[in-house]
């Protein structure tokens, strides 16, 4: 037991070790949620950008734009906007900007699995257990992480309300060109957008 939580805890340094590296990502992704109380299962392609603590998050539906201290929340079918603090709404979910970080602080970890495969990519699996689960909106994170180029091909969270999110990274850049604009609301951009600020 002891052998599998050093190892662990040395993967997860060499990936993070390795992101401190980048200065911005940017990956394309399915996400599948599974509600076990309905037996319905949702899917969606997406794309995301991110740089420091700023990211950029594309939908189907809407679009989520992130400076670090400010959320837009866009959404398409409805040509809305609300904006909030990033404080107010993170609330302990699952933030895109800390994908890489998010280990570093408040959880404990244990490799499930040194020789996982995902889709024929050899990975570690390695579980992610918030030390205070009350203030988190999941409790287990589940981390597929590539063996060879130590990084993320796909992540399962595990809500409260015991549904499943898995989240597959795929076309994973590092340090792609990504202006901070990026990163914000460009309201000038969507005519007759109706905008919502929540912040106080």
């Amino acid at each position: 037991i002891v052998g599998f939580s050093q190892t662990s805890k040395e993967i997860l340094d060499k990936v993070s070790t390795k992101a401190k590296s980048w200065s911005t990502t940017s990956s394309d992704f399915t996400s599948t949620l599974t509600n076990p109380k309905t037996g319905k299962t949702t899917k969606q392609e997406g794309t995301i950008k991110v740089k420091g603590n700023k990211y950029q998050l594309s939908l189907p539906d809407y679009n989520v734009y992130c400076d670090g201290g400010t959320v837009w929340t866009y959404n398409k079918k409805s040509n809305a906007c609300t904006i909030d603090n990033l404080a107010d709404v993170k609330d302990g979910g699952f933030d895109p900007s800390e994908m890489y970080t998010i280990w570093n602080k408040d959880f404990k970890h244990d490799m499930k699995n040194a020789n996982a495969t995902v889709d024929g990519v050899a990975c570690y699996e390695i579980a992610l257990f918030p030390l205070n689960p009350k203030s988190k909106s999941f409790h287990t994170i589940t981390l597929f992480i590539d063996k060879t180029k130590l990084e993320l091909v796909k992540v399962n969270v595990k809500t409260r309300e015991n549904s499943d999110i898995s989240y597959r990274i795929k076309n994973f850049k590092v340090n792609p060109q990504i202006s901070d604009n990026d990163f914000k609301f460009n309201q000038g951009g969507f005519p007759g957008v109706k905008m919502n600020d929540n912040r106080l």
